[in-house]
């Protein structure tokens, strides 16, 4: 009977590890949006997320299934605020049932990946090695589309780096959070190299919020001694020559002959003179906006204008800051969602998931500020399970050590 349960067990593991890799796979690299957008395969992502949660329920006979009260009580909280707003502040219609469906989404998503990730720590270090191989991908993606603009053009990117993510910034920030939980399983010897290549993935993308996040997740990882201060200066150098070498004309000419569009060729410009003021209408249109969006929230700083009222203003583009974004449908209460979320993913980790969730937090918060998108990829979301699966394992690990002194 004992052998015939361990059994059933072990097939569970297997089950939930195939799971878990495959979760990284399809929602870290955004391939199925990728793919779907392109027109490739026909199954929109509600498929893939519908499809996982369901796969998912299996899970429940696990011995380690584990889903953290905090995580519980931030998902009911949010869908509590959303449909309460929803009902008694926002105006009918369609945009805002939209805004609510995609929030009812996120919070399934985000359950149904804790499940599948639990607390295993064998299978957490080996989501880590997938995390690992799907930043190079997309690294390798970033380098070959900036030497080869129409590498994937379906999606009409037109001349920055996205791979099979929908903009840039998108591919900048899950380069940056896959090599926040990947650096550390490589020995001391290879951290550097992989950090500077993601770097170079970044700086490809002309995402100036990403290359802000990744020099500051350097920071976090030199100070606590995840990466050697000394070696690290000279890659910085290497670094810093580069970026400087990019405004050259030089640089020009060969983005020019790659049909770069004016939008990357000013990006450029820009770090040739970064003191300089910023032409782009990209930068004008999101501070107009962010005053837009402030003014809204002053007008209602308690209770705010209803969910999806940023998406429904005359402007073509919402906030790109997901404080104000919220701010503005919920009033003050809005500004902690994010931090909320972070916090209750982060909190209590130990040891090594001390440092990894310290990264994260600063990222991700520093993230909200460019992107109003936090809560809605996928890429970002299946990473806040991962760090709540990885702070209550790290957390029970500490519990048995101290249970094994005293």
């Amino acid at each position: 009977m004992n052998q015939s349960l361990n059994a059933k067990f072990d097939l569970l593991f297997y089950y939930q590890c195939t799971l878990a890799i495959a979760a990284v796979f399809t929602f870290y690299t955004d391939i199925n949006s990728y793919l779907y957008t392109s027109g490739i395969v026909s199954q929109p992502p509600l498929f893939w997320i519908l499809g996982f949660a369901l796969a998912s329920t299996p899970l429940i006979f696990s011995r380690d299934k584990y889903i953290p009260i905090s995580v519980i009580l931030w998902c009911f909280g949010f869908i509590f605020i959303s449909l309460l707003w929803f009902v008694i502040f926002t105006p009918s219609g369609e945009i805002a049932f939209e805004e609510l469906r995609k929030r009812l989404l996120a919070v399934i998503f985000i359950i149904a990946m804790t499940l599948i990730f639990s607390r295993n720590q064998t299978i957490h270090y080996l989501v880590r090695w997938a995390i690992f191989f799907a930043v190079l991908i997309t690294v390798f993606n970033s380098i070959y589309e900036f030497f080869n603009p129409a590498a994937f053009n379906s999606l009409g990117n037109g001349g920055r780096v996205t791979g099979f993510y929908l903009n840039p910034n998108s591919n900048g920030c899950a380069l940056i959070i896959g090599m926040i939980f990947s650096v550390s399983i490589l020995q001391p010897i290879y951290r550097l190299p992989f950090v500077s290549l993601v770097g170079i993935g970044v700086l490809f993308t002309f995402s100036r919020g990403a290359i802000l996040g990744w020099l500051i997740t350097v920071i976090i990882f030199t100070v606590a001694r995840v990466l050697h201060f000394n070696k690290l200066l000279y890659w910085i150098l290497g670094i810093a020559t580069f970026i400087i070498t990019l405004g050259s004309q030089w640089w020009e000419e060969l983005l020019q002959n790659l049909d770069f569009n004016a939008n990357s060729l000013e990006r450029i410009a820009w770090f040739q003179n970064i003191s300089a003021s910023d032409s782009e209408d990209s930068a004008d249109s999101r501070l107009e906006v962010a005053q837009l969006a402030w003014q809204m929230f002053m007008k209602h700083p308690f209770f705010g204008n209803g969910i999806g009222s940023t998406l429904t203003w005359n402007m073509e583009i919402s906030t790109h800051n997901i404080y104000l974004y919220y701010m503005a449908d919920h009033g003050i209460i809005g500004a902690l969602i994010l931090p909320v979320l972070v916090y209750a993913v982060t909190q209590h980790a130990c040891g090594e998931t001390k440092y990894i969730g310290l990264a994260f937090a600063v990222f991700i918060l520093l993230w909200g500020l460019f992107s109003h998108n936090v809560l809605e990829e996928r890429y970002i979301l299946i990473m806040f399970s991962f760090m709540a699966a990885m702070t209550e394992a790290s957390r029970s690990e500490q519990k048995l050590k101290l249970g094994y002194q005293l």
